[in-house]
Formats: C-alpha cells, structure tokens, sequence
C-alpha cells in the first residue's frame, strides 16, 4: 500500500551534519584558520599580548581557511565526478553558454552532423527535428503506441550530449527477440512518454536526463504523418511510400495538419541569433521540420538570418535531377520566406566516392550561381565536404561558416 512520505523534522541543510558526510571536519578546520587569522589580525590592530607571533597566526589562519575551503569543495564535488575534472568542465561549459543562440532544423543524420559541431562552440543550440519518419524501428513503435517518430530526435540528443558514451549507448541495436531492430535510444524515449502520458513531457525529461549542451524539440508533440502531392495528381501519404512512388513531388504536407508546438521552439526561434535548415532529405527531413503552422509562421517572422545547407548529392525517389536552385525554391515554396544565404559544396569529389553513389541513382547536386544571383540571395560556396569513402557535410567545416554567418 502506498504510504505518504513523511515529513522531514528538520531542515535538509541540516543534512550536511550527518555522519559520514565529511564535510564538518573540513568547515571546522576552515573555522580554525579563521579564528587565529582573526586573533593576528587583532593584535595588528589594538595588542593583545602576543608579541611578534601576529604575523605567524595570520599566515596560519589564511592557510588554514583556503585548506579547509578547497578540501570542503573538493570531498563535496567527489560525490559527482572527478574533482581534478571540476575546472576544465566549469570552464567548457561557463564558455559555451556565452555561444550564440542557433535554431537548427532537419533530421536524421544531415541534422545530427551540424549539431555535433556545434556543441563545440555554443550551449544555446535548439534542433527542431522532423517527426514523421514511419519506418524501421520508429515505424513499429508508432504503430504500438501511437506517438510521433522518435528516431531522428534520438539521434539529435546523442549528438548534442556531453557524455562520450551516450551515444553509444543510445544507438545500442537489439538483435534478437522481441526487440530485434530497436535501438535503445527508441525505447529510452518511448519509455519516458509511457510513464509521463505526455511526449512533450517526455521530451524535455530526455533533455535534462541527458545533459545536453543545448536542447532537442520535436516539430511538433503529435503524431503527424506526410503526404506528398506530385505533379502528375497523385496523393501519397507515409515517409516511406513516398520516397517508394518516385516523381516530381509538387508539395508537401503534414496530416493531420499540426496545431501544437512546444513553446520552448517558439522562443528559441524569438531569441535566435542564426536560422540553419539542413542538410537532409529535402522533402521527408528539412522541410516536414517546419511544417506545422505555428511554427512555420514563427519562423518566417524571426529577424535572425536565414541559412538553408544544400546536400551534396540527389536522393532517388525525392530530388533526382535537383540542382542547388530547385533545392533552395521548394524550401522557400513551403516556408513563405527567402533563405538569405544558401550554402553549397562546390569542390571535387573523388571519383571512387562518386562511383559508389551512382550505383545508388545518386549524382552532386548542380550548382549555377546565375539564378541565385537574379534572386539577390547570398550563396556560400567552397569545400565543405568530410575526407573520406562517403559524400556528407564535414562538422567543422559547415560550423566554421555558419559561425562566420553570427
């Protein structure tokens, strides 16, 4: 039978009298050192019969009360970490919340990529992350329990948290039983919305349980799903079909169409200092971020600039024969605002990486500046792509030019 918690007798400050605590040993030596600290200063003052040892009781009492401060502070920081770590984390952390405030928006691993270089310079990233996503492992758990798509908003908070190991431990996949194809991470936040009834809720639990350097916020708390229209006249409606149905998409749309948006969005975007859409799928992850009205009506009336990060290469079932100007149009399309600055890879990729995605019906993106120009919209272009066997957006390379943007 549940039993009401009893009330505490005495104050819970009190607490740090208890056995155990070793703290009072440290606070009497610090007392100590203040005592004889104040009797040399009093016999530098009016005597009192102590002849020349003021100066030593002075040089005691001060060290003896720095002595029993640090040791204090020290057995008191050891019940949470590593004290010797305490200075370099209240350095990180105290810079870091003097970084600029940036709104990013996206999903899946274009959004994780900005977030994880961002970490590096600011704690005042807001990722506003799609959730529509019904497929994998996000899929079956919105079938089960009908809440909107947690994968990528995972993926945002293991990129944002200042723990190494979290995101390990996050992207952790079952490989058998009745789990098989779920990460951990799914299941933590599926949980959360379990025992709190609330995904908002649930959401910004992960925030704190996590400890994020910055905060992670679905586009919205409910469980919306897509529907493309083309332009031949079909309607097809679920993430997955539609990358399946191929075609020229003509627009997008959320259904239902979604009232609610958390209000720690609303004033992230009120307090911003730079607007980041992208890189990511441009119709399943960038666009379906910024969707729901009230959201999409904060965002064009925000006064930060706008940046829209074009991908490096087309996607099969969604923008074959895009170039960086139809990319740049359909976001402006379903926005109602001009991205002022629109960013786009324009160095070489090598031939062996070039070879591999077209086996996958995936080409670079094309670049003209003429149309951009005839806009009067500000393109940034130069290598922003990460060394190695695959085409994605390098971290610090795209961080260092969104900061140059601040």
């Amino acid at each position: 039978m549940w039993r009401r918690k009893p009330r505490l007798l005495y104050p819970s400050s009190l607490r740090w009298l208890y056995p155990g605590m070793r703290v009072k040993r440290f606070a009497l030596l610090a007392l100590l050192g203040l005592f004889l600290f104040g009797l040399g200063l009093a016999e530098a003052l009016p005597p009192l019969g102590l002849g020349a040892a003021w100066p030593l009781l002075l040089l005691l009492g001060g060290a003896l009360a720095v002595l029993g401060v640090l040791a204090m502070n020290r057995s008191m920081l050891s019940a949470f970490t590593a004290p010797e770590e305490v200075p370099e984390r209240v350095y990180v952390r105290r810079r870091l919340e003097l970084g600029p405030h940036i709104v990013a928006f996206g999903g899946g691993t274009g959004l994780s990529r900005v977030l994880r270089g961002l970490k590096e310079h600011t704690a005042n990233t807001t990722a506003i992350v799609a959730v529509t996503d019904d497929g994998g492992s996000t899929g079956r758990l919105r079938l089960s329990y009908g809440l909107p798509a947690v994968g990528d908003l995972v993926d945002c908070l293991s990129a944002l948290s200042d723990h190494p190991a979290l995101p390990g431990l996050l992207a952790y996949r079952f490989d058998r039983g009745e789990l098989l194809g779920h990460t951990f991470g799914n299941l933590f936040l599926v949980t959360l919305n379990q025992a709190s009834g609330d995904f908002a809720e649930a959401v910004r639990q992960a925030n704190a349980i996590l400890n994020l350097r910055g905060q992670v916020l679905p586009a919205t708390p409910e469980a919306v799903r897509l529907k493309a229209r083309f332009l031949d006249g079909q309607e097809v409606v679920g993430e997955v079909a539609i990358r399946k149905q191929g075609g020229r998409i003509r627009e997008i749309l959320l259904e239902p169409e979604a009232q609610e948006v958390m209000p720690e969005a609303l004033e992230a975007l009120r307090r911003a200092e730079l607007l980041v859409l992208g890189p990511g799928s441009l119709y399943t992850s960038v666009i379906p971020s910024f969707l729901p009205g009230p959201l999409r009506e904060a965002l064009a009336r925000a006064k930060a600039p706008l940046v829209y990060v074009v991908n490096l290469m087309t996607e099969p079932g969604e923008t074959e024969g895009y170039t960086a100007y139809d990319h740049y149009k359909a976001v402006a399309y379903h926005l109602g605002r001009r991205p002022e600055i629109v960013l786009v890879h324009t160095a070489p990729i090598p031939e062996e990486v070039l070879a591999r995605y077209a086996q996958e019906g995936r080409h670079p993106v094309a670049f003209d500046p003429r149309p951009f120009a005839l806009d009067g919209v500000r393109v940034l272009t130069g290598d922003f792509r990460e060394e190695g066997p695959l085409a994605q957006h390098d971290p610090k390379k795209l961080v260092r030019a969104l900061l140059g943007l601040v």
